[in-house]
């Protein structure tokens, strides 16, 4: 394994103890329009008080991984969730294929956030 499988792991990890876990779901992630993670990669979501968090790892052979954090904007359209995050690096659209009920827990979570600019991780 490469220093991006274990930086992955470390944030999944860290995420896991000091945050509140809400679900796990497959989506596509996109900043500024342009595709950051291949097409229905296995995305993990949890609330750490002050924003929603994602984290994802993927592949075999070709590792990636992905960490974002902020304070985002929920809808619903067309049978999928999406959040709308800023960060330093612009804007970051999620999509996530989930239910109304996720995305009402999602919308809940959300208004709970403090706002301000998030911040983008990735690799691979």
């Amino acid at each position: 394994m490469d220093g991006t499988v274990y930086e992955a792991l470390g944030k999944y990890v860290d995420s896991l103890s000091n945050s509140l876990y809400l679900g796990a779901t497959r989506g596509r992630v996109y900043l500024e329009g342009e595709p950051v993670t291949p097409e229905d990669v296995r995305l993990s979501l949890f609330f750490s008080g002050k924003s929603i968090e994602i984290s994802s790892l993927w592949g075999r052979k070709k590792h990636g991984a992905l960490y974002l954090r902020g304070s985002p904007k929920v809808r619903f359209r067309s049978g999928r969730i999406e959040l709308l995050f800023l960060t330093r690096m612009g804007h970051v659209l999620v999509r996530l294929r989930a239910g109304r009920g996720f995305a009402k827990v999602l919308a809940n979570t959300a208004s709970q956030c403090s706002g301000g600019i998030g911040s983008l991780w990735v690799r691979g």
